[in-house]
């Protein structure tokens, strides 16, 4: 076997950050009773992603993104009467219940795990958004570890978030150690700056524009398995 340690991305590697998006940012403004239209969700996907682009480059910390991320969605719309941290307080525990599994992922970590790989979750994710959204998913009996940013100090794709991954799965990565991901900036310059080999899953088949090189790029997590074994 080429790998025997398996470390998974979760959001939009294995479940579906996407529809969790969509469906808590729904959700709040419903139970907020603020009128919902489609350009609050492009826009606020918009504000998110690239302070969590900023997050990974330390441009900004976790309270800051916390903090503005909804403050700059109401300000771009003229939102008043609520308060965006409670609004992101509720958001969070809507985003909590988004549990849509990616196509496939689910029966490739039991396939990895039947070929006699470990498999490890490593995720960027808060904590009480990740805990929940893993309770009673199929494939939680194969998974070895958990390592949610927010819980070791550390982020990807700081290589202290790796070292930090290795005390607390009480292991060694190397050579067999594998870091799958679909994000460029996040889980694949994490592996690197770790020494290891990566693979990304780039189910929407965007072009890399970046001088980021993943060791394999696959379409489907389905294709993990010719990888590993």
């Amino acid at each position: 076997m080429k790998y025997d340690k398996i470390l998974l991305d979760l959001d939009n590697t294995v479940i579906d950050f996407d529809d969790a998006e969509s469906n808590g940012i729904r959700l709040t403004f419903e139970e907020f009773g603020l009128p919902f239209e489609e350009k609050y969700l492009n826009s606020f996907h918009e504000i998110n992603d690239n302070l969590w682009k900023m997050l990974e480059k330390g441009l900004v910390d976790r309270p800051t993104l916390i903090k503005v991320r909804f403050e700059k969605l109401f300000a771009l719309y003229n939102i008043k009467g609520v308060s965006p941290l409670d609004f992101n307080e509720k958001y969070l525990v809507n985003l909590s219940k988004g549990r849509k599994l990616i196509s496939g992922a689910s029966d490739t970590i039991k396939q990895v795990y039947n070929l006699g790989a470990k498999c490890y979750f490593i995720t960027n994710g808060a904590i009480k958004v990740q805990k929940n959204r893993l309770i009673g998913q199929p494939f939680m009996p194969y998974i070895s570890g958990i390592c949610i940013s927010e819980s070791v100090g550390s982020k990807k794709p700081d290589k202290a978030f790796f070292d930090k991954a290795e005390e607390l799965f009480k292991i060694k990565f190397d050579s067999k150690t594998l870091v799958v991901g679909d994000s460029l900036s996040s889980d694949i310059q994490g592996g690197i700056n770790a020494g290891l080999d990566t693979c990304y899953v780039n189910r929407k088949r965007e072009k890399n524009l970046s001088n980021i090189t993943p060791t394999y790029e696959i379409y489907d997590i389905k294709n993990l398995i010719d990888i590993v074994k």
